[in-house]
């Protein structure tokens, strides 16, 4: 969920990935988190720049904390399915090889 507003911002340029950890051997791992949230009323929108005839529009203008409130709202929600960004702010069917690009 992260990196989705991102991909929104890029028009789709930017990918976001899903959080994958694979330990291998006995040693202990230890990690920290670090998260960023925009203040509230922040509108993810693609800049102009970014958008023509070969790369229309894909996610629709969006306020953050919407976005970050549907995704937490439902708990059968799957958050890192890559579909949670189509599901609440794609302007059409994403269009590709019949693969969601994560």
């Amino acid at each position: 969920m992260v990196g989705d507003p991102l991909k929104a911002w890029s028009n789709g340029r930017l990918k976001s990935t899903n959080h994958r950890v694979m330990m291998s051997g006995d040693k202990d791992r230890f990690s920290i988190a670090a998260f960023i949230m925009p203040n509230e009323g922040t509108i993810i929108k693609t800049p102009k720049e970014l958008i023509d005839e070969e790369h229309p529009q894909l996610f629709k203008d969006f306020d953050f904390m919407k976005f970050f409130f549907f995704a937490f709202s439902n708990p059968a929600r799957h958050i890192d399915s890559g579909q949670l960004l189509y599901d609440f702010a794609a302007l059409s069917p994403p269009v590709s090889n019949g693969h969601m690009d994560k």
